[in-house]
């Protein structure tokens, strides 16, 4: 009889602490849903505007902008789909409703959410390679670094993130999404460290150039390429860093979710909470990134927040 009351004991207190769960799961979701709801329009808006502010302005059309506004197109992709599609499906959690509606949001979501974080990331090392020849090759760049071989870049960059994921899908083995997970945190891994170690070589060049502008008379011209030149490298580094920062919740997440750690119980209720908040935070960084181009630019800031022009008034007969 001891033994039926014991085991009656820790069924209702597991299923205490599954409904707890289940209860956490819900509340955080909504939270999501309302960031995600609030933050998708203005996401898609702004990256549109700098899309188009480097388009139609000839003085912005510099290959770090053009850089840019590349990275701000995936940034526009993930308020035009990465949010809508988890959106939809964290309101089909919510509801209780797991039909097939429910599992395509969320594939959909897994999908573009994985396919831009590995576009941005390939866009990040582009960006830092580009400042890199910028600043320490300054003689080579122009040869090295063309609108062409932009573009180039680009298209393969985002052929390879949605070749990378579309392959995922093909097999269903265990073993293979195991894989997966390892290799998306080990590029993320990578990313990070190629960035930091890339900012740190060009941190050290920098402060190389301002000793030399100090302590030697260069030409003006010289020395105004190097101001255009290291402004634009600030710009980068706040970019850099603010989706660094964005993303590392998600990195740990899924480096987590790779080594099984959430077998253990606790790890398994965090990760509940974890999951959907490091997504919306990763997503987030889309709706910065255009803030800091335009708190760095002035002529961006002037097309992005523009204001109608005040009707002349004719002067009185």
């Amino acid at each position: 009889m001891a033994k039926l009351s014991g085991s009656n004991f820790t069924n209702v207190t597991e299923m205490t602490a599954q409904g707890y769960k289940s209860n956490v799961a819900q509340e955080v979701s909504i939270i999501t849903i309302i960031i995600n709801g609030i933050t998708c329009p203005f996401t898609v808006v702004l990256n549109v505007l700098v899309v188009m502010a480097v388009k139609r302005r000839r003085r912005l059309q510099s290959n770090t902008n053009i850089l840019l506004a590349c990275l701000a197109a995936t940034d526009a992709l993930t308020g035009l789909v990465v949010q809508p599609s988890f959106i939809v499906w964290k309101t089909f959690y919510v509801l209780n409703y797991s039909g097939i509606k429910s599992s395509v949001a969320e594939d959909c979501h897994r999908f573009f959410l994985r396919t831009l974080t590995v576009c941005s990331s390939l866009h990040l090392i582009l960006i830092t390679c580009e400042r890199l020849i910028a600043i320490k090759f300054t003689m080579s760049y122009p040869y090295i670094v063309t609108k062409r071989k932009i573009k180039v870049a680009v298209i393969i960059f985002w052929a390879f993130s949605f070749m990378s994921q579309s392959i995922k899908y093909v097999s269903s083995n265990v073993i293979i999404k195991i894989t997966f997970h390892l290799i998306v945190s080990l590029a993320m891994t990578f990313c990070i460290f190629f960035i930091t170690t890339t900012y740190a070589v060009l941190y050290r060049e920098s402060r190389r150039h301002e000793s030399k502008i100090k302590t030697q008379q260069l030409p003006q011209e010289e020395v105004e390429r190097f101001v255009n030149e290291n402004k634009a490298l600030k710009t980068t580094a706040f970019v850099v860093s603010a989706v660094l920062l964005s993303f590392l919740p998600m990195a740990l997440t899924i480096f987590s979710v790779a080594v099984g750690v959430k077998k253990h119980l606790n790890l398994n209720a965090v990760l509940v909470v974890s999951v959907p908040l490091a997504r919306t935070c990763a997503v987030l960084n889309s709706l910065l990134n255009p803030l800091i181009y335009c708190l760095r630019q002035k002529e961006m800031r002037k097309f992005v927040f523009r204001t109608p022009c005040k009707p002349k008034e004719h002067a009185m007969n």
